[in-house]
């Protein structure tokens, strides 16, 4: 039997909630103008090559209705799953901004990559069993490898479908340790997870969670600035990857 560790990466997929994530790193990489992932939705896909590797970079699309990126978990796993199955990669990656804690050393630009566990925040059920299932806790598989490249650091990611912060979450993400806060990893890992797809996640700190400015206005000022930070470790990663290397290199 062979060991998937010893297996050369030969096709990477990148999942984004938004264009304005995504398209940085699809320039810098020369692929080819977005195109429809499936009918009916509105995802939208980029392809290339870097090196030795296949690249799929999609992001999630734009709302048909509302005229804006459908952002949230919903619309991050539908379109992870068919991007998953139709282009069948060996590492699926979502990179994206996120909410940052200062208390915990976040910053704005600062990149983490998910390591621990993937949570969700705002999923309730307080029902024994359920309660488990709608928290989420996906373990992370450890890519030491890849946070001394970047020289970055990890921690647990948590995703849920609001921008803003209650107090239930704030007491949540001490409890976990939290220190990336996003609306799309968890729901990209529980597909992968389902799949025995080998996943990372990628993210970068756009507003603090725990600053007395509103998340909106933090988001909206440091969007562009935080994406190149991101797309700068982004591209790095990749052609770091485009080398060949295997999934076992990078848990090391």
């Amino acid at each position: 039997m062979t060991d998937e560790n010893s297996l050369m990466i030969r096709k990477i997929a990148l999942s984004f909630a938004m264009h304005a994530e995504a398209d940085p790193i699809a320039g810098r990489l020369g692929l080819s103008e977005p195109r429809i992932l499936r009918e009916g939705l509105p995802a939208r896909i980029r392809t290339g090559r870097c090196g030795h590797i296949d690249i799929m970079l999609c992001a999630q699309g734009i709302d048909p209705v509302h005229g804006v990126d459908r952002i949230g978990t919903e619309s991050a796993a539908l379109t992870a799953w068919v991007l998953a199955e139709e282009h069948e990669p060996d590492l699926l990656i979502n990179a994206g901004t996120c909410g940052g804690f200062e208390c915990r050393g976040g910053a704005v630009g600062k990149t983490y990559l998910a390591g621990g566990h993937f949570l969700y925040h705002d999923h309730l059920i307080p029902i024994p069993g359920f309660k488990e299932l709608g928290e989420g806790r996906i373990p992370v598989t450890p890519y030491g490898a890849i946070e001394e490249l970047l020289a970055i650091e990890s921690g647990p990611v948590s995703s849920g479908v609001s921008l803003t912060t209650n107090d239930h979450e704030r007491a949540f993400f001490e409890r976990e340790e939290v220190v990336a806060k996003d609306m799309e990893a968890t729901a990209i890992a529980s597909v992968a997870r389902d799949l025995a797809l080998p996943f990372m996640a990628l993210k970068t700190v756009t507003d603090l969670v725990d600053h007395p400015e509103p998340s909106q206005d933090a988001f909206q000022r440091n969007l562009a600035s935080s994406t190149e930070q991101l797309t700068d470790h982004l591209e790095r990663l990749l052609r770091f990857l485009a080398e060949g290397r295997t999934l076992g290199e990078l848990s090391r």
